[in-house]
């Protein structure tokens, strides 16, 4: 499956009846517009949440212009309120998809509920739930949650609670909802579907202004995200074209890539995080036992520092910096070159004592001497 990137994320360029047969296996969807570029550029936490996405589909007709201004165009705009009535009446028939409508005000999804069960002639939406403002702060209700939509059977959640709440939501529960195999996360979508709220005019959203629309609709609520927030996102863009943009990857999967921390260790730290979010991620590692802090304080302040250095050094120097190898480790893998002729990082590798992940992190910072 091809993919566009958009700054740091790659969008599937697929379309849309090709992604509901693939539904069928089951995925998770998220559908990012302008302002999740614009969070994914500042939130390291839900950057990492969009790492378990197993659809990331093109929201907005802005992204598909921008995707054409980058040389890579995407073939169809599939956002969240287009999918996922696509979705519902293509599986309309299948008994064995059922669906949990999680979002939207008190009473609002359960309109939607019998809107949609009339569209498909079947009580395909067999639940829903509107929660709290603050939901997702409270375990409580967050169990509660949980045990309503596991007791209601469905195989498909559809959320609806906005981003990156929303997102976020999914990758710290999922795994407690097994029944369930489509994850949907669809923002504003069950208020269109119980007619509580009007999408934009089709040609408003052919041209890209359907921004424009939800701005008149609500412009207390949305006049930063569009007209201030959004601003420095079309400079990135530029950046992207002029090969001048870089994501500063956040720690936990820098230590994912690098095949030091697992993405259980990476989950576990962020929940961490979440319950103490004055304690730095690296502190957390280090806390736990995982790594030590020379190593952390490599990959989070050295390491940046060394893209396009002045001089490079040979690659022990970097592992030692890192505290992955020692002086009498590196005088061993130079004493194995001189009769195997092998790079440095391929007998560190085969030694077992560094993982090649790892040197492919540093390598992608600077070209060290691997000799």
């Amino acid at each position: 499956m091809n993919a566009v990137k958009i700054l740091n994320i790659s969008i599937d360029n697929l379309y849309l009846n090709d992604l509901l047969k693939r539904l069928k296996l089951g995925g998770i969807v998220f559908t990012p517009n302008v302002d999740h570029l614009v969070k994914l550029q500042k939130d390291p936490e839900f950057y990492e949440v969009y790492k378990i996405a197993d659809y990331i589909t093109c929201d907005s007709q802005i992204l598909k212009y921008i995707s054409i201004f980058l040389g890579s165009p995407i073939q169809e705009k599939i956002s969240g309120s287009d999918l996922f009535p696509a979705f519902y009446k293509y599986y309309g028939d299948d008994s064995e998809v059922t669906i949990f409508l999680l979002g939207a005000a008190a009473g609002v999804a359960e309109i939607a509920r019998d809107k949609i069960n009339v569209k498909v002639g079947r009580e395909m939406v067999i639940d829903t739930y509107s929660p709290p403002f603050g939901f997702e702060k409270d375990e409580q209700e967050c169990n509660y949650i949980i045990n309503r939509i596991n007791e209601s059977g469905a195989t498909v959640l559809a959320v609806g609670v906005g981003a990156p709440k929303q997102e976020k939501w999914i990758y710290k529960y999922r795994h407690k909802m097994p029944r369930v195999k489509v994850f949907l996360a669809i923002g504003a979508t069950i208020d269109f579907e119980a007619g509580q709220k009007q999408r934009s005019p089709k040609w408003m959203s052919k041209l890209g202004i359907e921004w424009l629309h939800r701005l008149l609709s609500e412009p207390q609520r949305l006049w930063k995200r569009y007209l201030v927030d959004s601003i420095p996102f079309f400079i990135l863009i530029v950046k992207q074209k002029l090969n001048l943009y870089r994501y500063q990857r956040v720690i936990g999967q820098v230590l994912q890539d690098a095949e030091l921390l697992s993405l259980d260790q990476v989950e576990k730290a962020i929940a961490i995080k979440q319950k103490y979010p004055q304690q730095r991620f690296g502190s957390i590692v280090v806390e736990q036992g995982w790594l030590r802090q020379d190593t952390v304080d490599f990959f989070v302040e050295l390491l940046p520092q060394l893209r396009n250095p002045k001089e490079r050094y040979p690659l022990g120097q970097y592992l030692k910096l890192a505290g992955l190898i020692d002086e009498e480790q590196i005088a061993s893998i130079l004493r194995e070159q001189e009769y195997t002729g092998l790079l440095f990082g391929e007998v560190a590798v085969g030694q077992g004592w560094v993982k090649q992940g790892t040197i492919d992190v540093i390598s992608s910072y600077v070209n060290p001497i691997q000799r």
